[in-house]
């Protein structure tokens, strides 16, 4: 008999743990003896097509006592790593791997100018760490930026007095709460941890006192839910706790697709901040940059 190659193996093997997952959540059962996965969403075949996943949302966040409205777009993508250099490589390295980055992209107009802010986060496809974060936040009083590359500390460049430009430290295993709307799909399936230590969101033109903090994680089945893009089966992963600083009672919903890949759906916290997803497709988004490209995005974001 012929002996199928590794490759093709493997990869029915992950399809048979993203699909067992979905059907352990549906109440069917699974098969004996195969534990639910939570990296089944990440070891997807679905992340080898070439294109990136890129969902747009329509966004209301609360700044200067009011609420404005907004875009986010949200891009994920599989990246061959250059461990040597902390980026994206072009020519494969022989103890190279691969990265899901997530690109966590944020614009807000508020009054007579617009808050620019994006972080990008890299962590590894087979066991989730954190590789890097970069961020920014720009507007017209100035420019914030934010750096970490592996168990380093973060750097952050604020133009604030009182902040400035210093090293703020990282706690092992801690997540980036703009990392989170890929993060916790390892947990739309499969039963999350009780705590998550999370980093506070990096797309903030201050950073003043930036410092990790656990949350209680608990998830529900959201049956139906009615957002921009249509109607979709939904599980809720909410996060609850002592806020970034020192405030107690934040929140933080997501609420994401059932199906793989288990794309976000919603987004709420207990300040105001509201995601509503208004388009989401597989594409290659960096062969759309010229005129007319835009027009893929609903109006209601562009």
């Amino acid at each position: 008999m012929r002996r199928q190659p590794l490759r093709f193996t493997l990869a029915i093997f992950a399809l048979y743990l993203a699909t067992s997952g979905t059907r352990a959540l549906a109440g069917e059962p699974a098969a004996a003896g195969s534990p639910p996965s939570t990296a089944a969403w990440r070891l997807d075949p679905l992340w080898d097509d070439g294109n990136a996943e890129l969902c747009a949302y329509d966004v209301t966040w609360p700044r200067y006592g009011a609420r404005y409205h907004g875009r986010a777009l949200l891009v994920l993508v599989k990246e061959p790593w250059a461990p040597d250099l902390h980026v994206k490589a072009d020519t494969p390295r022989g103890n190279g791997f691969d990265v899901l980055k997530l690109n966590h992209v944020r614009d807000v107009r508020t009054g007579i100018y617009t808050y620019h802010q994006m972080a990008s986060v890299y962590f590894r496809r087979d066991d989730a760490r954190l590789e890097k974060v970069a961020a920014t936040s720009s507007e017209a009083c100035g420019v914030t930026t934010a750096y970490k590359v592996g168990d380093g500390e973060l750097a952050v460049r604020s133009y604030f007095d009182g902040v400035g430009d210093r090293a703020v430290a990282w706690p092992a295993g801690a997540l980036p709460q703009d990392a989170l709307p890929a993060l916790l799909r390892d947990w739309v399936v499969a039963p999350p941890p009780g705590q998550l230590l999370v980093f506070p969101s990096l797309l903030d033109s201050k950073l003043a006192t930036p410092k990790a903090r656990r949350l209680q994680v608990s998830r529900r089945d959201a049956a139906e839910v009615e957002e921009p893009a249509g109607r979709f089966a939904a599980v809720e992963l909410r996060l609850e706790g002592e806020a970034a600083g020192g405030a107690t009672g934040e929140q933080l919903s997501y609420l994401f697709e059932r199906a793989a890949p288990h794309r976000l759906l919603e987004l709420r916290g207990s300040d105001g901040t509201l995601y509503r997803l208004a388009r989401c497709g597989r594409i290659k988004y960096w062969e759309m940059h010229g005129p007319g490209g835009e027009e893929w995005l609903p109006a209601a974001v562009r």
